[in-house]
């Protein structure tokens, strides 16, 4: 299936937590706070992984000292919003508006410079928005030196429903 729910979606991330624990040793911790009622929402399979591989290689990777990457998913009315957070070291507003661009198509996300910057994040943005529509999708915020945050906004779905002129199964 392409599409998982996010019980299933983080069980295949701890595996690759896991991983990423024996790389970094103590450089790198993993914390998860995840509303039950959200364990039911259903996203595109591996699309949690990105977020997080984009958090240790742009956010903690070159970070000397100790670092949190938080996954927090909550339920706020009739939707799922779920949250990867790095206490790495942060992006410019700049830097912000640059990567929104990418993710929303405006600015081309290439790795021309060997960096990959976007690509990731505007292939979850897509996968996102083809699946449940425009009213969905990727919000980033950071603080250059502090974090970077960035949010998936998902439906809580339940039963089938019609997106964008399509039955969707949930």
């Amino acid at each position: 299936d392409s599409v998982v729910t996010l019980d299933r979606e983080l069980a295949l991330l701890r595996d690759y937590i896991s991983l990423q624990e024996l790389r970094f040793g103590e450089r790198i911790s993993f914390e998860m706070d995840c509303d039950s009622r959200c364990a039911a929402c259903e996203l595109p399979k591996f699309t949690l992984q990105p977020i997080v591989e984009n958090a240790i290689k742009h956010g903690i990777e070159d970070v000397a000292e100790d670092t949190t990457i938080y996954i927090k998913a909550e339920q706020k009315g009739t939707d799922c919003v779920i949250e990867v957070t790095d206490s790495g070291k942060g992006m410019t507003p700049e830097q912000v508006d640059k990567l929104k661009e990418k993710i929303n198509g405006k600015l081309q996300a290439d790795n021309t410079s060997g960096n990959g910057h976007g690509i990731g994040l505007k292939n979850v943005q897509d996968r996102i928005t083809i699946a449940f529509g425009n009213a969905y999708g990727l919000a980033i915020a950071s603080k250059e030196g502090c974090y970077t945050k960035v949010s998936m906004h998902l439906p809580q779905t339940y039963g089938t429903k019609q997106i964008q002129g399509r039955e969707v199964r949930s």
